[in-house]
């Protein structure tokens, strides 16, 4: 929503700053903002604070020209306070966008000093965020894109459902992901990507189901599998995946971010649940199959990419449980759901018609 009476306190921004530092996911979501604020302000240097694995694509991406990392746990070691405030405000920054809106966002906002701090109200913003805003935003969009979009409203209006990736191509992971995959036999095949993996355990999807899914692919529509994982956890889940699907499904090799978005690129379809991956499919418009249980498919489901997404019938039985303990909301996404989704989307693909609209 448009901050009707707002003064626009800077009309001409030079040095900008976004403070997202995490997740992965979350990061993606956030790149349609520094791309519309290279938009709107081509001049301006967008500068990203980042304190995960997302620093991998954030360096090349075209939209941000200087990335600051900052440690994972800053906040707990005050100590460290001052010469971040320093380091921060030694890049003269003229105005802050927060989209993450949490403490350890907010405080690094503050600390930056610049004169102009734009993040969400209470809407969407928590902990003592607000308190560090110059300028509050109330959230009126739905998916995560266009809500961290509005934060540009004093400025300009987007549309829902206009944001843009814009994510750049890695042409030495391209090479690397091309060998893998005649090593694998995929070259030239239809392959669907499957990815068990999840921040939350309650957002896991069984890998039992996973490799049902898989055979059957295989079985009825000579659709190979390849699982892709991260740690030890996820790679016993691909492991077991790869176990019942019976020939339908290989393991892929351990990769970067840079990796696993150069395989996305090259897979015909993509499954998994609300995590970074699905995320990083939707940016570079790989179609997709999400999985929903604790999170909502209208607030962080895919963006703009073809897709069908599958929302859990059954409700998280409370909010404490909605990030740990036993996954009942994924438990309720049968197998035959997610199979008539797969077997949709494949249809489509095949469609002349369906590729000629696309």
């Amino acid at each position: 929503m448009a901050m009707g009476g707002w003064k626009r306190v800077i009309e001409q921004p030079q040095r900008v700053l976004i403070t997202r530092l995490s997740a992965i996911g979350d990061c993606v979501l956030t790149l349609p903002l520094a791309v519309q604020i290279k938009r709107l302000w081509p001049s301006c240097q967008v500068a990203w604070a980042v304190s995960c694995a997302a620093r991998q694509f954030l360096v090349h991406h075209p939209a941000v020209d200087n990335l600051i990392e900052i440690p994972r746990r800053w906040l707990n070691n005050p100590a460290s306070w001052a010469q971040l405030r320093r380091d921060l405000q030694s890049n003269r920054f003229d105005l802050v966008f927060d989209p993450q809106g949490l403490t350890k966002s907010g405080l690094l906002a503050w600390l930056s000093g610049a004169p102009t701090r734009i993040g969400f109200d209470r809407s969407q913003a928590r902990e003592i965020a607000p308190w560090a805003y110059t300028h509050r935003v109330r959230r009126t969009r739905q998916h995560m894109v266009d809500t961290f979009l509005e934060l540009l409203s004093p400025w300009f209006e987007i549309p829902p459902g206009q944001g843009d990736f814009d994510f750049p191509r890695f042409p030495e992971a391209a090479n690397q992901v091309q060998q893998w995959l005649d090593q694998l036999r995929l070259s030239d095949a239809a392959w669907v990507g499957l990815n068990p993996g999840a921040g939350w355990p309650t957002r896991q999807w069984p890998p039992q189901r996973f490799g049902m899914l898989a055979r059957e692919l295989h079985r009825d529509f000579d659709r190979r599998s390849l699982v892709f994982w991260s740690g030890e956890q996820e790679h016993l889940a691909a492991q077991i995946i790869v176990e019942e699907s019976r020939g339908g499904a290989q393991l892929a090799p351990p990769c970067s971010l840079l990796e696993l978005t150069e395989f996305l690129r090259r897979c015909r379809l993509f499954v998994c649940g609300d995590t970074g991956p699905l995320h990083l499919a939707s940016a570079v418009g790989t179609p997709t199959v999400s999985l929903h249980g604790p999170t909502w498919s209208d607030v962080s489901g895919p963006y703009r990419n073809p897709h069908r997404a599958i929302q859990s019938a059954i409700p998280t039985p409370s909010r404490k449980l909605k990030r740990s303990g036993p996954p009942y909301a994924m438990l309720g996404i049968e197998l035959s759901e997610v199979l008539a989704a797969c077997v949709g989307m494949i249809e489509q693909a095949e469609d002349p018609a369906s590729r000629a609209a696309a």
